[in-house]
């Protein structure tokens, strides 16, 4: 038998008056039955089920417009990976400097060993001269001349290292070891050739302009700015990341959407 809802019904022992029921027994709650508007009147209906799309449930709504101070959400690309932090593309490029600084020194070594022997010689005669309480000798002219071809060999260096590792992998060794890689815009393929190469020219402007005094200054503040930039980005992305096309993420999966929040189940009825 269907249990009946608690509520005023007709008592059993007196039509002209109303007694509670408690869902189980009936109470010693009477009142009298009033006869106008009695028809109209919810005494004794039932309560009426909901349908799930119209019942509203105070504990969710609760939390909706409220701000949440929990662990913020991590940036994504618009697919769904999560973006490199500034602190591991700093890592990444201090790894590569050393890298290539390590791989340039050898093959450069042929036009810096006379500058190098130069300075040697140059810093024995001034500590000699101030131990031995004399002026410290003048600098020779030719320490002021550093050797061109070093650089030309770093840039070289640097430019087959980034771009080669880029469009193989989306990675250089720095940013493996951080976990982190350069991807396209549209989808999570390496970045192309030509990317690679527009991405690289951005990112050494001021190296590529170095020998102009005026644009080399105006591009050393520029690449300043340029590393900069993903501090404050909503894509973490610096000016030779957005030009190009490209983000800097991180190599873990991509992030799944949270599941949609389940609304608790009805209460018991009667």
């Amino acid at each position: 038998m269907t249990e009946r809802a608690s509520g005023w019904y007709e008592d059993p022992n007196d039509p002209a008056t109303l007694r509670y029921w408690d869902g189980i027994l009936w109470t010693d709650r009477t009142m009298p039955r009033i006869k106008p508007g009695l028809d109209d009147s919810h005494i004794a209906t039932p309560p009426q089920m909901l349908e799930p799309h119209e019942r509203h449930h105070p504990a969710f709504q609760q939390h909706q417009g409220q701000t949440h101070f929990g662990k913020p959400a991590t940036a994504t690309t618009p697919d769904g990976q999560a973006l490199s932090g500034w602190w591991r593309r700093a890592l990444s490029m201090m790894i590569d400097n050393v890298l290539t600084f390590l791989i340039a020194l050898p093959l450069s070594w042929h036009w810096l060993s006379p500058w190098v022997d130069g300075y040697s010689t140059w810093f024995r005669d001034a500590m000699d001269a101030a131990r031995a309480g004399q002026s410290t000798p003048e600098v020779p002219a030719s320490l002021y001349q550093f050797p061109w071809q070093v650089g030309i060999v770093a840039a070289v260096v640097y430019l087959v290292y980034e771009v080669s590792l880029t469009v193989w992998r989306g990675q250089t060794v720095g940013k493996m070891l951080l976990g982190i890689k350069v991807r396209r815009a549209e989808d999570e393929r390496p970045p192309s050739l030509p990317t690679a190469l527009y991405r690289f020219g951005v990112k050494q402007i001021s190296t590529i302009l170095a020998p102009a005094l005026f644009l080399g200054f105006v591009a050393a503040i520029f690449q300043i700015v340029d590393y900069l930039r993903p501090l404050g980005d909503r894509h973490r992305q610096a000016f030779h990341d957005s030009w190009p096309g490209t983000y800097v993420v991180r190599t873990t999966k991509k992030q799944a959407a949270p599941p949609m929040q389940q609304a608790p189940p009805p209460p018991y009825q009667r």
